[in-house]
């Protein structure tokens, strides 16, 4: 186990990681003629870089509260994140009607891809 100013510094990296990585993304969705392909990528390296920083900061968290257990086993795609994810994509294109179902299977991929990682 590290120091905490070293669960401090990773932390502070992860955080910053998963700032670029949101940066990116919303800057692809400000093209003229959005690529979903390349946003749909975007966002997965988006969620890896926030499971990463989430799973850095339970760490920290740990350590600054001198405790033996894990603050949580695992980070678990679930319904929240998913409707989270879906509703992104939806703003993102511009509110289409129709697409609810395309945009929760691919959030729901998105997820399971970025925890799998």
């Amino acid at each position: 186990m590290g120091t905490t100013a070293a669960a401090y510094s990773d932390y502070r990296i992860a955080f910053s990681e998963f700032a670029d990585k949101v940066r990116q993304a919303r800057a692809l969705v400000a093209a003229a003629e959005p690529d979903w392909a390349a946003i749909d990528a975007a966002l997965l390296e988006a969620e890896k870089a926030r499971v990463h920083y989430e799973n850095l900061r339970d760490a920290l968290a740990q350590k600054l509260l001198n405790s033996p257990e894990p603050l949580s086993d695992s980070v678990q795609p679930c319904a929240g994140r998913v409707s989270e994810i879906a509703e992104l994509r939806w703003e993102l294109a511009g509110k289409p009607e129709g697409t609810d179902q395309e945009n929760w299977y691919r959030a729901e991929d998105i997820l399971r891809r970025a925890t799998a990682a």
